[in-house]
């Protein structure tokens, strides 16, 4: 996730990826959107449960993946989700 919650940070190809150089919450919100709209996918047909991996310095990531799974109305038990905390940046 931390590709989809901080694209700023990636360097190659950043327009081709959006489209347009707008990077706007709505629309990372959308394009991790359909990345996890693909893991569920793929997860689903190996009969595997997702596993989402987050953390505080991915920028919106924890955001994305919650608004995701609240409007998907998944339940706890059916996604993996996991984040890093207590990273001190220096």
């Amino acid at each position: 996730m931390a590709a989809l919650g901080r694209p700023g940070y990636i360097n190659l190809d950043r327009d081709a990826v959006f489209g347009s150089k707008d990077r706007g919450v709505d629309i990372m919100q959308s394009q991790a959107n359909i990345v996890i709209d693909r893991l569920f996918e793929e997860s689903g047909a190996e009969g595997k449960q997702p596993w989402l991996d987050c953390a505080r310095s991915y920028g919106l990531s924890e955001k994305f993946v919650g608004e995701y799974l609240r409007g998907h109305k998944i339940s706890p038990g059916d996604v993996y989700v996991s984040s890093k905390w207590g990273y001190t940046y220096v």
